[in-house]
């Protein structure tokens, strides 16, 4: 009996020896996806990147010798005021766009400001916006995980698991989003893995964008209509809310992470 016994414990152990080496087999093999599906998305942000880049630098080139003459500063008004017709608008709704999936490119509320004024510019602004975080819902709704990993590191996916399982997640959100210095680009790739309903995140959280997008588009204004004092203080503004939003971020974070914990 002891025999049988002893056989049945070794077969045991080599069935789940097995069934462990398969198992890091298969962990093994999702790590080099992630690790490919990571590289390969950062191939194309990249390249994307360096397309921008490239018009960008081609396209100030005759911005800087304009500001060498007064004739070269009229010629620069008058083309500034060409871009202000639909295709402009367009195109800057674009490249907005591109600023949400490709969160490495700089904001360019300011310029909308400058372009199209406060206003426009920030509808305009917050419409591209608005499309870059659509295509980003459609991407990792289609793709998954994988796609958020490549794009958000393993130090954020940790610090905002507390939004896979929270209970008002809405309201949640919108309050993270009315947080300065809370990375809205980056959260936009975790939230599609979330419960929320994509109706209700555009309908409700979405517009927590508008107090910075409006702040950057009055900036851009001030300093295209030369209104300097008023751009500083926009400026100063903006610091002081930075700052605020600075100190308050991580504890408030900690204390949605306990939360979750506890529940």
């Amino acid at each position: 009996m002891n025999d049988i016994n002893k056989r049945l414990q070794d077969e045991k152990n080599k069935i789940s020896e097995r069934l462990e080496e398969k198992r890091e087999s298969v962990r093994a093999m999702r790590e080099r996806i992630k690790k490919r599906n990571k590289r390969t998305v950062q191939i194309i942000s990249l390249i994307a990147v360096l397309l921008v880049l490239a018009v960008a630098t081609v396209a100030s080139i005759p911005l800087v010798k304009a500001f060498g003459s007064q004739d070269g500063l009229d010629a620069l008004q008058e083309q500034l005021a060409s871009y202000k017709g639909i295709w402009g608008a367009v195109v800057f709704v674009l490249i907005q766009a591109l600023q949400v999936v490709i969160a490495v490119i700089p904001p360019i509320q300011i310029v909308g400001g400058l372009l199209f004024g406060w206003f426009i510019g920030g509808i305009l602004s917050f419409g591209g916006t608005v499309l870059g975080t659509l295509c980003i819902f459609i991407l990792v709704k289609r793709f998954g995980r994988p796609l958020v990993e490549a794009f958000v590191n393993e130090k954020h996916l940790t610090k905002y698991k507390f939004l896979q399982d929270e209970r008002k997640l809405t309201i949640i959100l919108m309050i993270l989003y009315l947080i300065p210095g809370i990375p809205k680009d980056v959260i936009s790739y975790i939230v599609p893995l979330t419960k929320i309903k994509r109706r209700d995140f555009f309908m409700y959280v979405m517009p927590c964008r508008l107090p910075s997008i409006m702040m950057s588009t009055v900036l851009g204004s001030n300093v295209g209509d030369g209104n300097l004092r008023v751009a500083i203080g926009i400026v100063i503004a903006a610091a002081v809310i930075g700052i605020v939003g600075f100190i308050f971020k991580e504890p408030l974070l900690a204390k949605l992470g306990r939360r979750k914990k506890s529940s």
